[in-house]
């Protein structure tokens, strides 16, 4: 049986079972969920039953219905979809596993064996502004360069400072 399982820490716990053609879920008293909470509307939402899974309409509340943070005025459930009636989250909870949606049809046009073996079409072209960084000896000659630079300014930095502070002559 179908049913809703509060999320909300104000009916943490609390389940609603769904059962008949039509529920509806609102603050007033008049409907078959009544959910006492100054988020929720009067008369908030309905849920319809659909084969063994059922939908949800909102009835234009004031605050909105959301099914998995989307608003929506009318959406079929599927087993775990939150369900949110102004600020009070509720699970959806469903025996029936809903069927996923089918994989499309591979397109005619694209060989995917071809993608398998290459990584790229044969036309590829780059279009990229950047240059490709260079690598090898070339690469390596750079960076021992700019190594050998940066200690060298490493020590003459310090031979300065040894020189301005620790280079006192010393006086008898």
């Amino acid at each position: 049986m179908p049913r809703l399982v509060a999320q909300s820490p104000e009916f943490s716990g609390k389940i609603f079972d769904l059962t008949g053609p039509e529920v509806t879920v609102g603050r007033l008293p008049d409907n078959q969920i009544q959910i006492e909470h100054a988020s929720v509307s009067g008369h908030h939402a309905a849920f319809k039953l659909n084969d063994l899974d059922y939908s949800l309409k909102d009835l234009e509340s004031t605050n909105g219905t959301r099914v998995n943070g989307e608003k929506i005025t009318l959406q079929d459930l599927r087993r775990n979809d939150i369900v949110r009636f102004g600020n009070i989250e509720l699970l959806y909870d469903s025996e029936h596993a809903s069927s996923g949606q089918p994989m499309p049809m591979p397109s005619q046009r694209v060989n995917l064996l071809e993608c398998a073996t290459h990584g790229r079409p044969a036309n590829f072209t780059n279009s990229s502004p950047l240059v490709k960084k260079v690598r090898g000896a070339q690469g390596r000659a750079w960076t021992i360069t700019l190594s050998l630079l940066a200690l060298l300014a490493v020590v003459a930095i310090g031979y300065l400072i040894w020189t301005i502070f620790g280079a006192t002559p010393v006086v008898s």
